[in-house]
């Protein structure tokens, strides 16, 4: 973690107001909550994910859920909360436009919530079965109301012993600095990654050195600049953008200069004097093709049996959150390159045929189709989190 965040601790317990979320049978109370549900500040609950005044409540599995990896930062996500069952919905008025034509990214995001909480269960005393919507993303049309993704049954039972991965969620962050690639994995995260999905519908591909990973690398390198040439899939990509505290604080959402992997340097300059558009894609492109392409260890793509299958799309989701977890706790950084995968959706919407789609299947052969890609190493600087939204703007009772 950073080392600022006790003062983050420090200023959402001196705001603490008296806060009160009941449930049907009274269950679970949150009074004098340290700033649980009302917290002042964008970064709070990567500290306060685990306090001790929703521990052990439905809440706690919430709590830990909005930590999750997500598209863009969108927090794509309501927890509708009773005392025996959580239920997640996709809150599609958060959509990214041309970016995600499909909700496809979003339902990966919800995914990644959802296996956030599973860890979460048992160390606060449930027993968790997921129960996860079946349908077809491409039904999705509507892009106002929410929908309902998945429910979380829980049944209370004796606390379990915090795991590994529970353990790394507050560690996880997606890190857009250079790799180290001359470093090598380690072994047992390598035969970890090949075999972390958690379904039979979803496969993990990885690519080292070899023709494959120089498949990968020009088609994500080729995808970047294919968004930046599409005038509608950009601009909807920046609408998230936050580039100052003030818009941080407004919305806590979206990504940041912090977090973008900028050189010390670079990120004082582009804070003291805003850039222009056309300067900050071909600097996205920049660091794709120089930097965060070429000095990956690793590159690989999480398949599916089908790309717009709801149910799939979760469970690819809960993969790569797994994943990611995992290499958290090994000192492995991470980041997803969805690229090439944005272009199939964005090719599919448009009707432009199969040009894409037929690259990105080079990869997995005719069997599977990829909805996530990714890269890995490691990396001499730390990543830095993203905000979060308070818990009142996205939890129901």
């Amino acid at each position: 973690m950073n080392d600022d965040r006790p003062t983050r601790r420090a200023m959402c317990t001196a705001g603490t107001a008296t806060l009160l979320l009941s449930f049907s049978d009274g269950m679970l109370r949150v009074a004098k909550g340290a700033g649980i549900l009302a917290d002042d500040d964008a970064y709070a609950l990567w500290d306060l994910w685990n306090d001790k005044a929703i521990r052990g409540t439905p809440a706690a599995l919430v709590a830990a859920g909005v930590l999750a990896a997500n598209p863009h930062d969108t927090q794509p996500w309501i927890f509708h909360v009773r005392d025996d069952a959580i239920e997640i919905y996709a809150d599609l008025s958060r959509n990214l436009g041309a970016m995600d034509a499909y909700v496809r990214e979003m339902h990966l995001g919800l995914g990644c919530a959802i296996q956030n909480m599973l860890l979460a269960a048992g160390p606060n005393g449930y027993a968790a079965e997921l129960d996860t919507v079946s349908g077809s993303l491409l039904d999705l049309r509507e892009r106002r109301a929410p929908v309902r993704a998945a429910t979380i049954h829980l049944t209370k039972r004796a606390p379990a012993a915090p795991d590994s991965l529970y353990r790394a969620i507050p560690e996880r962050h997606t890190n857009r600095y250079a790799y180290d690639r001359d470093r090598a994995l380690p072994r047992d995260w390598l035969d970890f990654a090949a075999h972390a999905d958690v379904s039979d519908d979803v496969r993990i591909f990885l690519f080292e050195d070899d023709s494959k990973r120089e498949t990968f690398d020009a088609l994500v390198i080729d995808a970047t600049e294919a968004i930046i040439a599409d005038k509608t899939m950009i601009a909807d990509s920046d609408r998230w953008f936050r580039t100052s505290r003030s818009d941080i604080d407004a919305h806590r959402d979206g990504p940041t200069l912090d977090a973008a992997g900028l050189s010390t340097v670079t990120l004082l300059f582009a804070k003291l004097f805003p850039v222009s558009s056309e300067t900050a894609h071909q600097g996205w492109l920049s660091q794709t093709r120089d930097t965060q392409v070429p000095s990956a260890a690793l590159t690989g793509v999480i398949a599916v049996r089908n790309r717009y299958d709801r149910a799939n799309t979760i469970a690819a989701g809960r993969t790569w959150q797994r994943l990611h977890l995992t290499a958290t706790g090994h000192g492995i950084a991470m980041q997803p390159l969805n690229q090439p995968i944005e272009m199939v959706d964005r090719e599919r919407q448009a009707g432009r045929g199969t040009r894409w789609a037929s690259r990105v299947a080079q990869l997995t052969g005719p069997d599977w189709q990829a909805t996530f890609a990714f890269r890995a190493g490691f990396s001499d600087h730390r990543a830095s989190p993203s905000p979060r939204r308070a818990l009142r703007d996205v939890v129901r009772v």
